[in-house]
């Protein structure tokens, strides 16, 4: 009689008072797992009171499928995978598991029909983890580029990586949607493979070497690794600069033409660091920088300068998680070719670029519309999966040689002086330009005379790029354009210099004075902004900058005036200072007054 009350117990059903009486009843009622499915739901069963009772938990099943560990070099994160059952409705969805627990991702991803019954949150959780069994974890990448496999170096993108073996398909990348037709292609055979880097070397043929070199350069260059430098593409609207950003990015993804860029100036400042990081060993085309001369070209300036910081310094920007934790920063990792009607402004911002002019009438119409269907037809995107294809075969040796090529060719110079940062750039596109002819030359798309002539030919184009970079570093160097406003002041009546006594100085109409409408004498025009004495000239330093900034206008100093008057040192503009006060402006006796000014050669203010 006990072994049949016994053996009763265990087959017993009792339903609490909440439950259905006609829900169908959990056939695995019997076995020893705490969670059962329970009609379309998710029940729990307990012993209570001596007898096995079930107690639902929420009204729809799921579980896990996937453990994905998205790494992003620096830091990883966990990210579950969910298949769910509502109503008979199934659904498939990501949840980081940072926010599992929580079970707040039930109504985001479900909608309000999903319940979890009162006080069955956790045991939801559970169960979930419960049915979910033994997973096997899935490493996905969030971003593009080289990674190293076993012994193995893996070039990662949108669909399928490329190794030194060719496609792979075990490795698994999650991107934005910005990046997702970045794909090059390996060739199908080597006439394939010398058609197609032919077909690239076509580029050169569309505009002056001043432009096509520096910019098929950079292409190749992007996947050998990051860089200090972005190169700028300037031309005024309708000089097809769009059109030849469009080509060069197109060696990494047929899709991205002239309408599908990856980037542009319209995104916010946090987008475009978020893709130019994710975007690493590639180049990356952030387009259209117009400044429309209103208030929200402030903005834009911002957006350019803190992404090119970004790129030239390798340093992203710090900032904290909603937990207040300190999220790591996201420098770029991409060589970036930016196109705009005008370059960004600042010392700082253009020392970081390669600027590129392109002018009215640069741009060869025809061979344009021929190297646009090539890109089109994938050419372009075959000649970049080739050589990525071979580097990977050798990846160690290619960086070795870059690094000492670079180091060897900046210790030449080549007599780029006007900013330190210049010449590291240079040296790195040629560098990167050189093992490009090298592959080639092994793929058999140039001979050794090819060879030779487009290393000359790059040669002759560095010279005229530099010569483009030293006026805009000219222009941009506040202390040299502090000079050139004073200077337009002084010639346009905006301001004058008197002599040591305040009186008309010799060579008056030199230092903005005009005859007098009698013609018996002159006039002062202007602001005074200074002394004049033989061949030394003496600033009032706070009028003289104002006068500067207001002349200006919106093109204005972007330093302020205690910084100017360093700048003005470093760039040898000063004639002397105050050396036992270990000061910059000096003291004079001017007008009878002693006076603290700075010290300047004539010369200087005279054009």
């Amino acid at each position: 009689m006990v072994q049949s009350l016994s053996i009763m117990k265990f087959r017993m059903i009792w339903i609490g008072p909440d439950e259905d009486p006609k829900k169908p009843r959990a056939r695995t009622l019997g076995s020893s797992r705490q969670y059962v499915h329970w009609g379309n739901g998710i029940a729990r069963k307990h012993i209570q009171h001596g007898r096995e009772k079930l107690t639902p938990v929420a009204n729809f099943s799921a579980r896990i499928v996937r453990d994905l560990i998205l790494e992003q070099d620096a830091e990883s994160r966990r990210d579950f995978g969910i298949e769910a059952e509502l109503d008979g409705e199934k659904l498939s969805f990501v949840v980081p598991a940072s926010e599992f627990v929580g079970m707040g991702w039930v109504l985001r991803h479900l909608g309000p029909r999903a319940i979890i019954y009162p006080g069955q949150q956790q045991h939801a959780r559970a169960a979930i983890q419960s049915f979910s069994g033994s997973l096997r974890q899935s490493r996905v990448f969030l971003r593009l580029g080289w990674t190293k496999r076993d012994n193995d170096w893996v070039y990662l993108q949108a669909r399928r990586a490329i190794g030194a073996g060719g496609y792979r398909c075990d490795e698994e990348v999650q991107l934005p949607a910005a990046l997702e037709h970045y794909q090059v292609l390996r060739p199908n055979d080597p006439d394939d493979l010398v058609s197609a880097v032919r077909s690239s070397l076509g580029l050169l043929s569309l505009a002056p070497d001043r432009i096509s070199f520096p910019l098929l350069a950079s292409v190749y260059r992007a996947p050998l690794g990051q860089v200090g430098f972005s190169l700028f593409l300037t031309g005024r609207s309708g000089s097809f600069k769009t059109a030849l950003a469009a080509l060069c990015q197109q060696h990494f993804g047929t899709e991205m033409d002239a309408s599908h860029l990856p980037g542009n100036f319209t995104s916010t400042a946090n987008a475009l660091e978020i893709l130019a990081h994710a975007a690493k060993d590639t180049l990356l085309v952030v387009d259209d920088f117009v400044p429309r001369g209103g208030s929200g070209d402030h903005h834009l300036q911002t957006i350019a300068e803190r992404l090119f910081r970004s790129a030239g310094n390798h340093q992203g920007r710090s900032r904290m998680s909603g937990s207040g934790r300190l999220n790591t920063p996201q420098p770029s990792r991409a060589l970036l070719l930016a196109t705009g009607e005008e370059v960004p402004r600042g010392q700082s911002v253009r020392a970081r670029l390669l600027i590129v002019e392109v002018r009215p009438g640069d741009i060869d119409r025809s061979t344009l519309s021929e190297c646009q269907s090539a890109a089109q037809a994938g050419r372009f995107a075959v000649s970049m999966g080739a050589f990525v294809n071979w580097i990977a075969s050798r990846y160690e040796y290619v960086q070795e040689r870059l690094t000492t090529r670079v180091t060897e060719i900046r210790s030449q110079h080549h007599g780029y002086a006007v900013h330190a940062r210049l010449p590291s750039a240079v040296a790195d596109l040629r560098a990167g330009w050189e093992i490009f002819l090298d592959f080639a030359f092994e793929a058999g798309a140039i001979s050794r005379l090819e060879q030779a002539e487009l290393k000359d030919r790059w040669e002759r184009a560095l010279d005229e790029l530099a010569a483009v970079q030293t006026r805009y570093h000219q222009v941009s160097d506040p202390a040299l354009r502090f000079i050139s406003l004073l200077q337009a002041a002084l010639l346009s009546g905006r301001a004058h210099m008197s002599d040591r006594l305040g009186k008309t100085p010799k060579s008056p109409s030199s230092w903005g004075w005009r005859r007098s409408q009698s013609g018996r004498g002159w006039a002062a025009q202007g602001t005074r902004i200074g002394w004049v004495a033989e061949a030394d000239a003496f600033l009032e330093p706070t009028i003289s900058y104002q006068v500067a900034q207001d002349l200006a206008g919106s093109e204005r100093i972007l330093v302020g005036e205690q910084t100017l008057r360093h700048r003005l040192r470093e760039g040898g503009l000063l004639a002397s200072v105050d050396v036992g006060r270990q000061m910059l402006m000096v003291r004079r006796t001017l007008e009878g007054s002693p006076r603290q000014v700075l010290h300047l050669k004539a010369g200087c203010l005279q054009k």
